[in-house]
């Protein structure tokens, strides 16, 4: 039996932590944009005597990261913990193979796409009695409990520019999306839910997640910082004041250092607006044309769509 599954990228502009006992309810407020690059997760089961095997391709240039061991190996038990008697999980062999086609630990959400991709996929191939946002809510379980992610789970699955107004997993959450960026000089046509519009990114190293979510300083600055955000974006829903919002952010919470804040000044020039990606040492921007000066920026579209599976 063989499935796959795409988890498009999230990419956060500001995020508020909140913090709650129940993992599904645990996560973060705040908005972002989705691309269309993401994790590709193909997934092939068949008879065996209980072994997973894990491959990632791609942006990962083939080389194995402990993220994606653990990211997946965890979606998998949580799976295992649902399920324990209903799937003879000892009599399977999983094999589960991610393709990366963005950076890892630079602020595109790939943990979540690698959890998305492992419970979408498992679930639609053993026929688990659990729906779309069920599934995708123990991906967000796996995320939050190893700190990989606070929210990325739930910008893939909504699409566009989601605004994540509540906390929590598909199905406990509560999320909203932009839905026209029309202001400023942005050209009307072609933009509803970010269609016609573009990311450029530019990626100079890595930011492990967990060790911003595990610091107690900056969780503090960090939701110091955006408490009001969302609500000043929700009352002005557009794409070019939800990119101010998010320069503001990474300049107030000193997230940003000069090399990313280089690239982002080059950008605004150049685009509707720009800032960091969160959290990762990258520079991205939302943009009319695929057209930058930053060498070697990469460029992608808008999702609007969420995750696929086929």
């Amino acid at each position: 039996m063989q499935s796959l599954v795409f988890a498009p990228s999230h990419i956060t502009g500001f995020f508020e932590i909140i913090d709650h006992p129940n993992p599904l309810i645990r996560g973060s407020r705040g908005a972002g944009v989705v691309l269309d690059q993401g994790v590709i997760t193909r997934l092939n089961v068949s008879e065996g005597n209980g072994e997973t095997i894990i491959k990632t391709s791609g942006k990962l240039s083939g080389q194995k990261h402990p993220l994606e061991d653990s990211v997946t190996y965890k979606t998998l038990d949580l799976l295992r913990q649902k399920f324990p008697e209903e799937i003879k999980w000892d009599d399977l062999k999983i094999i589960i193979q991610h393709e990366t086609q963005v950076p890892i630990e630079a602020g595109f959400g790939v943990s979540a796409g690698f959890a998305l991709g492992t419970a979408l996929g498992l679930s639609k191939l053993l026929k688990l009695s659990l729906t779309f946002n069920q599934a995708a809510a123990v991906a967000h379980h796996a995320e939050v409990e190893l700190k990989t992610g606070m929210g990325d789970v739930m910008g893939a699955v909504v699409g566009g520019f989601p605004l994540r107004i509540e906390p929590g997993a598909p199905g406990y959450g509560k999320a909203d999306k932009i839905l026209n960026g029309a202001k400023n000089g942005v050209n009307e046509d072609n933009n509803e839910n970010g269609e016609g519009l573009f990311v450029i990114s530019k990626s100079l190293g890595t930011i492990e997640t967990s060790s911003v979510l595990q610091d107690p300083a900056m969780t503090h600055k960090v939701n110091t910082v955006a408490h009001h955000l969302l609500q000043k974006l929700l009352s002005n829903p557009q794409i070019t004041h939800f990119m101010d919002l998010s320069l503001k952010f990474s300049q107030e919470t000193d997230l940003i250092d000069p090399e990313v804040m280089e690239i982002v000044e080059v950008l605004k020039d150049e685009t509707i607006g720009a800032s960091m990606a969160m959290l990762g040492k990258t520079a991205f921007a939302v943009s009319e044309t695929p057209d930058s000066s930053v060498e070697g920026a990469m460029v992608a579209r808008i999702n609007s769509c969420g995750c696929r599976i086929e």
